[in-house]
């Protein structure tokens, strides 16, 4: 009886968040918070993040198996610049993206970075890279000296801003409902988050 009454007792206290999440709900302000109004737009996800952040490379299996297992939600990278070290990145993400080799150059440049730990000394060590993945030297020069390429930087940049994405990775899903990765704690909870909110 006494053991009974304590569990009686310690349900009543557990705080309101606890039965939200227990019913599969997801908390304003704590899980994620609103950056836009409601647009017109099919479900979208979109990770902020860095070639250069440990974090990002950590995730990427995450990103990889969600698109995978989720074909009807579209997934897109928004490459970001949180420190002044990081916009070589995201120079070779757009890079990448415009000469069609995204598909090698994004794995490459995570195994590159933390696997083999070689980071980029400058723009020539970046140039060198996309070269030995076959790309033509007069066209990498051409998007590399582009104003299309600082447009690319420029738009990211603002886009950041514009949804506080101020740590990597970030998920914004339907480009207004921002994910708190560290308060949805599992990967089950995360995944959970972003097809909820896609259907929003």
């Amino acid at each position: 009886m006494k053991f009974l009454k304590t569990a009686v007792l310690f349900f009543i206290t557990l705080p309101a968040s606890f039965f939200a999440l227990a019913e599969g709900e997801f908390v304003l302000g704590t899980d994620y918070e609103i950056t836009a109004p409601q647009t017109q737009t099919g479900p979208i996800v979109e990770e902020f993040f860095n070639y250069a952040c440990g974090a990002c490379f950590g995730m990427e299996r995450f990103s990889k198996d969600f698109k995978e297992k989720n074909p009807g939600v579209e997934f897109k990278y928004i490459p970001v610049e949180l420190r002044p070290a990081w916009k070589i990145y995201v120079e070779a993400y757009y890079i990448g993206e415009k000469l069609n080799v995204l598909d090698k150059s994004h794995s490459k440049l995570f195994d590159r970075l933390h696997v083999q730990k070689k980071f980029f000394k400058d723009s020539d060590d970046m140039k060198a890279f996309f070269l030995e993945l076959g790309v033509d030297e007069k066209e990498y020069d051409k998007v590399a000296k582009s104003y299309w390429l600082k447009t690319q930087l420029r738009q990211a940049k603002q886009y950041a801003l514009k949804h506080k994405a101020m740590v990597t990775p970030t998920y914004l899903v339907n480009k207004r409902f921002k994910l708190n990765r560290t308060s949805l704690g599992s990967l089950d909870r995360l995944e959970a988050a972003i097809l909820n909110f896609s259907k929003e």
